[in-house]
């Protein structure tokens, strides 16, 4: 490196840079390193900048240049001492991925670390706990296995990983005990880091399964998402309004999705200490039950509820349907109305035990859209012609349902000996069901200040009527906008169940089951946050496949080389204040960065 000074012709000041020469297929060029500046900002600085400068760039070159001898000759070695064992043969790796310092920056400042460091003090574990679950959590993004396979690739991140393979599987039981404590740990140092709005809580439910055919206390043949006949675990997530995981928590596979909702609402009260909240969930959700345990608890609620079926009375369907009073949006594309009504609820009496009906006063919006209705009209086509061709008469699943059915005797005016069936499409009941297409409806509790009511003191007031009474301005638009915003978590399953690779799931005792599911929900936090903190400008999968490409190779023991750099990786170093984009690292400038991230 050597130092250039350029005289500008307008100004006719000396500019000072940096400049080094490479030598590429026998020709010398010089590159450009860096701007220093103006040689007249330095005069007041240094005696003579020009020997300054000129001195700091040898002191640089020396720094940066080391001499490296390669032998075309020289093997892998297969020793016990130089190799790890995959399935019983010798591996010898070279590569390990930088990307997971992007990963250990965000573990510290959530202060996971700490947490688990202050717990297993009391244990007499010989291992640390912090290591293991900081590879499960790294590895879950980066490199997603089972236990074994995690571990046997250990020697692909930077760090500390001085444990055998039982002592992760001994340490999973210390995590599922303490996985309430560090939910809730993680949730107030969110709430204090990035300044989390808990107002809005969404709440789904999804299932993982497991390649085997046993069942046990919690693992059990249900309703299966990804219609696997393996037995299942239900898991329960709540999330923040900016897509940001606050919660979980799992549920026997044969569980109804209707009664998760109760626990998870009991765990926000408890655990975080937060009743003021608003539960937006789809029609999963929709019960009396659910509904009178947020009115007693003085929250809120935004529940969607089907338009079709016996869930919905006829006097509600007549409303939905009368075009009176719809506003009309966008040139006829979308259009909604709203009602506050009386509506009865049946409820379980905690005295008696016994089923009894009660009247809440409910917000009911209407909705209906124009490209819902074509997406509902193009997947009724679609199965009817499939139902035309493979369906059943003995079933109504799927489009078999638009098919009346009928016993005819084959023989008229004889003894019936046998009987044959018949079906036909019930244009009668299609028309009913197209009637309906587009249309979705909102029902929630939640209001806002009346025309010409002055605002209050807090953010919000529970009020005699069971209505939650936001400190703002709320029409029926801001319920749907509330609502639209339960896709974040659906996509989080997506992520859950593609990039971090949590089913199907190889651990069977339920203390491990908890402890896989806990490593998942860290690592979804963790990119979670990434997005956020990113500007929402990056996807995540792209941050995973950045992440997962980000590797370096081994040139000798004291120096390794990238082999992969991108935007998002620049992104990520500028934002975080790390070095990730070089091409060349000493082995002891990566411990460097290691610490960096832990500061």
């Amino acid at each position: 490196m050597y130092l250039v000074r350029l005289v500008e012709k307008k100004t006719g000041r000396t500019l000072l840079n940096y400049y080094e020469k490479r030598t590429i297929k026998g020709k010398t060029k010089a590159y450009f390193v860096e701007r220093i500046g103006y040689l007249d900002e330095f005069e007041n600085i240094y005696e003579d900048p020009i020997a300054h400068f000129r001195q700091e760039a040898k002191k640089r070159t020396k720094e940066s240049k080391i001499t490296l001898e390669l032998s075309l000759s020289e093997r892998y070695s297969f020793e016990e001492s130089s190799t790890i064992k995959v399935d019983n043969i010798s591996v010898n790796d070279r590569v390990v991925n930088y990307g997971m310092l992007v990963l250990s920056y965000l573990y510290h400042k959530l202060d996971i670390h700490y947490f688990i460091n202050n717990r297993r003090r009391y244990t007499k574990a010989a291992f640390n706990h912090n290591h293991i679950f900081q590879l499960l959590v790294y590895a879950r993004i980066l490199f997603p296995e089972s236990k074994l396979g995690t571990w046997l690739k250990r020697g692909n991140l930077i760090g500390e990983m001085d444990f055998s393979e039982d002592d992760v599987y001994r340490s999973l039981s210390f995590f599922s005990d303490h996985k309430k404590a560090l939910t809730s740990h993680l949730h107030k140092k969110v709430g204090e880091l990035y300044d989390r709005d808990t107002t809005l809580m969404y709440y789904d439910v999804t299932n993982y399964y497991w390649e085997t055919d046993e069942e046990d206390d919690l693992r059990k043949r249900g309703y299966c998402k990804s219609n696997s006949k393996h037995p299942i675990v239900q898991m329960g997530l709540l999330m923040d309004k900016e897509g940001l995981p606050v919660s979980y928590s799992l549920f026997e596979g044969n569980t109804n999705d209707i009664l998760t909702l109760s626990p998870m609402m009991g765990q926000v009260y408890e655990e975080f200490e937060d009743s003021s909240v608003i539960y937006v969930a789809d029609k999963a959700m929709m019960s009396g039950e659910n509904r009178a345990e947020v009115i007693i608890n003085r929250g809120g609620y935004v529940f969607s509820q089907s338009v079709r079926g016996p869930s919905i009375d006829s006097s509600t369907r007549k409303w939905l349907l009368n075009q009176d009073d719809y506003k009309v949006l966008k040139g006829g594309k979308y259009k909604y109305k709203s009602r506050l009504q009386p509506v009865s609820i049946v409820i379980t009496d905690r005295s008696t035990n016994k089923k009894k009906r009660v009247t809440i006063n409910e917000v009911q919006v209407a909705y209906w859209s124009h490209k819902y209705q074509q997406r509902s009209r193009h997947n009724r086509n679609r199965a009817i012609e499939n139902a035309l061709q493979y369906g059943s008469v003995l079933n109504n699943h799927g489009a078999n349902k638009y098919f009346a059915k009928e016993v005819f005797d084959s023989k008229s005016n004889e003894k019936v000996e046998k009987a044959e069936l018949s079906r036909y499409l019930d244009h009668t009941k299609i028309a009913l069901d197209e009637s309906l297409d587009g249309y979705y409806m909102i029902c929630s509790n939640v209001v806002g200040l009346k025309e010409g009511e002055k605002p209050f003191r807090g953010s919000s007031r529970f009020g005699d009527d069971n209505l939650l009474q936001l400190n703002k301005s709320v029409d029926a638009l801001d319920l749907v906008e509330m609502y639209r915003g339960l896709w974040k978590i659906e996509e989080s399953f997506k992520i859950t169940k593609s990039q971090l690779r949590a089913r199907p799931a190889y651990v069977r005792k339920e203390d491990s089951v908890e402890a896989h599911f806990l490593t998942c929900f860290v690592a979804l936090l963790i990119l979670r946050l990434l997005e956020k903190l990113l500007g929402n400008t990056v996807g995540v999968s792209q941050i995973v496949n950045s992440l997962r490409q980000a590797n370096l190779v081994e040139i000798s023991p004291d120096l390794f080389s990238s082999s992969y750099c991108d935007t998002v990786i620049q992104k990520m170093a500028k934002t975080f204040k790390l070095d990730l984009t070089r091409k060349n690292y000493m082995k002891i400038a990566l411990r460097e960065l290691v610490a960096a991230t832990k500061k």
